[in-house]
């Protein structure tokens, strides 16, 4: 893992980078009302009444996770991409993305309601996966290595600004009662129609290389599938094990999102507009402070390496959220609450770019597919089995349902000492050669 000096981008660059800033802002609009931790406060307080508690929890579980859980079906994007030009269908998923936010606004409030805002959040982050799978080739194509991560770090900026600001209203929404939240999904999927009508004007550079690329690869006549994502684990061990910590962390930052919105709503008793703050609006709205960091961070050094730093700040945000609920103390909870915005920054760029460090180009899709895939699957089990943990906590003893709390933090903590420990290894092993040339 050699370290990598940081240059400036070039203006070929930044003309791209300015082409992308405002359909991915607009499209940020209608992704703030499907990201996991908005949908789920709306879902608990929207349908609370309206259905059997059980249920509105477990929906609660399922639209948190969801985000995660939808790309489990990533291979299937994988294949349709693999050897077709890119902007048509980035264009085509973004519309799809858009139009089933808005289906949101057709639920009522009933348990047919529940069901209709889960499967289209669901079908929405569905779709959302494929423009990440797609995008992460375009990215890799038209950003240089050593400057990729400052220029993506910049587009995440505005989208997360943008997801932020629809997630308020969200919250705005629910507690002033002054306009039905649904509303918001039909602005939101215009916002995201839009956005996809402006990326027609985008280009992939020297797109016909990143197609010869796969085509060289020989795995055009045979589809991602899991018997790849088998073989590419069996054949590459760093990666296997890269993924197996990334598992862990992450399905304990998945779990304490959706614990943490029963919690604060059962035993904190937190307004909606503050529970969406906590959860999605402070964390998103600090990411960009500390993005230029952490972008800085992965320009110059391996995934490895900036993963075992980025984990400790995941650690430390957790531990901040836990300590907030059992202390009950909410300045606690908005510090925290920074803390989990410090950390999703560098993990976002960690999750969309990690694979780079480990695929050759032509194959850079096809990894992306594997980690996006392992990522569906701890999304459809961790956000549930938080849940159920809780309200089996909960059942046996009222109150003993933050204690829950216990297993995401000490599965990210398990993540962040194994990131350490492929780091330590990898030093070694850099260092066993120089040691030996010095003795000859």
């Amino acid at each position: 893992m050699r370290h990598r000096s940081p240059a400036r981008p070039s203006a070929l660059a930044e003309g791209i980078f300015r082409r992308e800033i405002l359909p991915w802002g607009l499209l940020g609009l209608a992704l703030g009302l499907v990201e996991g931790a908005t949908a789920a406060v709306l879902v608990k307080q929207h349908f609370s009444g309206a259905a059997p508690v059980f249920a509105v929890n477990l929906a609660v579980a399922l639209v948190s996770g969801a985000p995660a859980f939808s790309n489990v079906l990533s291979f299937v994007w994988a294949n349709i991409a693999h050897g077709r030009a890119r902007v048509q269908l980035m264009v085509a998923l973004q519309a799809a993305f858009a139009l089933l936010v808005g289906c949101v606004s057709f639920a009522s409030r009933a348990a047919g309601g529940l069901a209709l805002t889960v499967l289209s959040v669901v079908a929405a982050r569905v779709v959302w996966a494929g423009v990440l799978t797609v995008r992460a080739a375009v990215w890799t194509a038209n950003y240089p290595r050593n400057v990729l991560a400052r220029i993506t770090g910049r587009l995440v900026i505005v989208n997360s600004i943008a997801v932020a600001c629809s997630a308020a209203l969200v919250g705005w929404a629910l507690e002033a009662r002054a306009l039905d939240a649904r509303w918001l999904y039909g602005g939101g999927a215009l916002a995201g129609l839009l956005g996809a009508w402006l990326y027609r004007a985008m280009r992939v550079r020297r797109e016909f290389q990143l197609l010869a690329a796969e085509a060289a690869s020989g795995v055009r006549s045979e589809p991602f599938s899991l018997r790849m994502l088998t073989q590419i684990l069996k054949e590459d061990a760093a990666y296997r094990e890269y993924m197996l910590w990334m598992g862990i962390y992450g399905g304990g930052n998945l779990m304490l999102t959706a614990q943490l919105v029963l919690l604060f709503s059962e035993r904190l008793h937190l307004t909606s507009g503050t529970q969406i703050g906590l959860l999605a609006v402070v964390p998103l709205i600090t990411q960009p402070l500390f993005l230029p960091f952490w972008a800085r961070l992965f320009d110059g050094s391996h995934v490895v390496r900036f993963r075992s730093r980025q984990g400790w700040a995941l650690v430390l945000a957790s531990a901040a959220m836990c300590a907030g609920v059992f202390s009950a103390w909410l300045p606690l909870l908005w510090a925290g609450a920074v803390l989990l915005g410090a950390a999703n920054a560098g993990a976002n760029l960690g999750w969309n770019l990690g694979h780079t460090d480990f695929a050759s180009v032509g194959r850079a899709q096809h990894y992306m597919g594997v980690h996006v895939t392992l990522t569906g699957l701890r999304g459809g089990v961790a956000p549930p089995l938080g849940v159920l943990l809780y309200m089996g906590l909960e059942a046996a003893r009222t109150g003993a349902g933050e204690f829950a709390l216990l297993l995401p933090l000490a599965m990210t903590l398990a993540g962040a000492l194994g990131f350490n420990r492929m780091r330590r290894r990898a030093d070694a092993q850099q260092a066993a050669p120089r040691v030996a040339g010095a003795t000859d």
